[in-house]
């Protein structure tokens, strides 16, 4: 660890959810609203409104380079091989000036095995916890409901009986915390350091949609005393936090409600590589060098493989079938013309689904500098030969082009410019490769040298490739000349199991848990869906009710600080609440109410 007195962070009411929170609760913003709520009886007979109750519980850990030390080591800057099974590698892919947070696993058994004990070692709080180990005790969803379970309303506590919320009796009481604290209350982190929380709810009684939402907490964010090594550091901002860029949070489904973001015993790869005439000279080196050092990144022994595409000049190149990365190679790319991006992800997931392995996580990664721009000739098809095999785009199947009664793509465009048709039948291909539970995570990594260019109609080139082309979480942009140095965090991305639909800086995930008029980030109780929860509307079709009777649901919220000199977040404090807010689902489209404020003063 570096220096206590150069890197003194202090966080008197810190990272909620990260924690969450001020003087609010672990729960603040958790709403129980329903339609309605009314109770009539008559004699033999009685009518008794409907419920709508939200119960919470959590187990959160903690690294800060003591607890669990003799389990990992820190893994020095030149050593850090993303995706080494020894390492666990939290990236630093929005900071080009910090480098990933890595420990090694010192331990005897597998990479699962030795996480899980280094996981056990840094649990510091939880909810139900009995014994204070930090560690959360094992309960029935038949046992939530009924109060057996010691679960609670955190939102709900009263500051005089301390009879809920965080005053909870069957939460952690240790040397680390004590009933009332805030949920995640640390007053001195450093670079390096990184913790986790997976918050579990339960409706009772009736199905509802539910929203992820919180706010940054003025009053305990402030950058402090700015100390001399803050004031002369060339990062820092005079009255910015900058603790809220420099923080890197990841939220995420976790369906086992293990706090750990997992990543798949076998992933295959396919690359869909942009080589149209926008890149051109030293672009095109770039391009390449960056790919190999991905592709070196993966993991080789048969857990990964990957093959690639390339789409340009009106057609779609067949580059390499699936293989161990140890045994990929480009050949010469022929660079120029048009940008055929239907045909080159059409193509791409064709492979996966005939050469992929039937447990594999598919993913389609698709690089390219701009928007699709394609040929508008009904008749035309896209062949290619991809490791032996000829496949052929657009598939016949319903959705794969505009029009599915004609041969080829039907909203091309003779001119050179990127226009709406060519968008909207782009996006329609996207969704259909990302639809259903056995569908591709399409994973977008966007080079262009104006990141945000206008497509030509007033689309924002990054808002297009982020919210209707990539996975929701799976959308990074860098300079083509950074690409080699952020490869590395891009292998470690793609290949995540779960469902992460948020991984930025704390300041944008603050900014999304805050929208939609305060209910915040919409979840969907269906993860099969092509439903993203940054981009679609609330009541988009494919968003559904979380299921209700008690029935656990876990959301994880992860956070860490990248390693670099970080003299300009010194002092800096952050404080912010972070709850659920819930509506029942009959008579209901997921379009949300505005939360009622039932947030009561914990004494925290």
């Amino acid at each position: 660890m570096t220096n206590d007195r150069q890197f003194s962070i202090s966080r008197r009411k810190v990272l909620a959810g990260l924690g969450t929170i001020g003087v609010a609760s672990a729960g603040a913003g958790l709403g129980t609203t329903a339609y309605f709520s009314d109770q009539e009886t008559f004699q033999n007979n009685q009518l008794t409104a409907g419920t709508l109750d939200v119960l919470v519980d959590w187990e959160e850990h903690y690294y800060d380079g003591s607890a669990g030390r003799d389990l990992v080591e820190l893994v020095p800057e030149d050593e850090i091989d993303i995706l080494d099974d020894s390492q666990y590698i939290l990236p630093a892919v929005d900071n080009p000036d910090a480098r990933a947070v890595a420990v090694r696993f010192l331990g005897e058994g597998t990479f699962q095995e030795n996480k899980d004990a280094f996981w056990d070692a840094t649990a510091i709080e939880a909810l139900p916890d009995s014994d204070g180990d930090g560690l959360q005790d094992e309960f029935d969803d038949s046992q939530v409901c009924s109060g057996e379970a010691g679960l609670t309303n955190v939102g709900n506590a009263d500051a005089e009986t301390r009879e809920e919320g965080l005053y909870a009796p069957n939460r952690t009481s240790n040397d680390v915390t004590s009933p009332g604290d805030p949920l995640i209350n640390l007053d001195d982190v450093k670079p390096g350091d990184f913790g986790e929380v997976t918050f579990s709810f339960h409706l009772c009684d009736n199905p509802g949609y539910v929203w992820l939402n919180g706010a940054l907490n003025e009053e305990f964010t402030g950058e402090g005393v700015l100390t001399e090594p803050e004031r002369n550091d060339p990062d820092e901002t005079e009255g910015v936090v900058e603790l809220l860029d420099e923080m890197q949070v990841r939220i995420w489904y976790d369906p086992d409600c293990d706090n750990q973001v997992e990543r798949r015993g076998e992933v295959d790869i396919m690359l869909a590589i942009d080589t149209s005439g926008s890149i051109t000279g030293d672009e095109q080196t770039d391009l390449e060098d960056g790919i190999a050092a991905f592709v070196d990144a993966l993991p080789t022994g048969g857990s990964a493989r990957v093959g690639a595409v390339g789409f340009g000049g009106g057609s779609v190149t067949g580059l390499s079938g699936l293989v161990d990365p140890g045994n990929f190679s480009l050949p010469s790319i022929s660079y120029g013309g048009n940008t055929p991006l239907p045909a080159g992800l059409d193509i791409a997931d064709q492979v996966l689904d005939d050469q992929g392995r039937a447990d594999a996580l598919p993913v389609v990664v698709v690089i390219s500098d701009g928007g699709p721009n394609y040929e508008g000739d009904t008749t035309k098809t896209y062949e290619a030969s991809v490791g032996g095999v000829d496949y052929t785009a657009p598939r016949t199947d319903p959705g794969f082009s505009a029009d599915d009664n004609t041969a080829g793509y039907d909203s091309g465009t003779t001119n050179s410019a990127v226009d709406a048709a060519e968008q909207d039948e782009t996006a329609a291909v996207a969704d259909l490769i990302k639809a259903g539970a056995d569908g591709s995570r399409i994973a977008v990594l966007n080079v262009g040298d104006n990141p945000n260019a206008d497509l030509g109609d007033g689309t924002d080139l990054s808002v297009y490739l982020e919210d209707e082309i990539a996975s929701a979480g799976f959308y990074n942009e860098t300079p083509i000349s950074n690409f080699v140095d952020v490869a590395d965090d891009i292998a470690a991305e793609v290949v995540v199991q779960e469902e992460v639909f948020l991984n930025d800086s704390l300041r944008v995930a603050l900014t999304a848990l805050a929208g939609n008029e305060g209910r915040g980030v919409p979840l969907d109780g269906d993860r099969s869906t092509t439903f993203d929860e940054l981009a679609d509307p609330e009541s988009d079709p494919d968003r559904d009710p979380f299921t209700g009777a008690g029935v656990t649901h876990c959301v994880g919220f992860q956070w860490w600080l990248p390693v670099n000199h970080a003299n300009q977040i010194q002092g800096d404090t952050v404080g912010f609440d972070i709850g659920f807010y819930a509506e029942q689902s009959r008579h209901n489209t997921g379009s949300g109410m505005i939360p009622e404020d039932e947030s009561v003063d914990a004494g925290g």
